[in-house]
């Protein structure tokens, strides 16, 4: 997979790794599992879904799913999709 790196110098989106896993549970709250996970994440739950996200990357399938890193440590501060197909409610009519 070619690693993507998008920045502006202080904030980086990159693709998910699995060493972010920790820091994506870290920090779920409560507004985050009940309206976008459906119940609390977990390690196993995670890592299943980073490696599908980098799986899309390599198969240039419809989901991109980016990291979004702050400082020089590329921290993990929270996350962002793009999905290029299933969202038919969002055609243009």
């Amino acid at each position: 997979m070619r690693e993507v790196r998008l920045s502006d110098g202080i904030i980086t989106l990159s693709p998910l790794r699995p060493d972010d896993a920790e820091a994506h549970l870290a920090g779920e709250d409560e507004p985050l599992v009940r309206w976008l996970n459906g119940g609390p994440g977990t390690r196993d739950g995670v890592e299943a879904y980073f490696r599908h996200c980098r799986q899309q990357w390599s198969t240039a399938g419809p989901l991109r799913a980016f990291g979004i890193r702050v400082a020089a440590g590329e921290a993990l501060a929270g996350t962002i999709d793009l999905r290029f197909a299933g969202r038919t409610w969002l055609r243009a009519r």
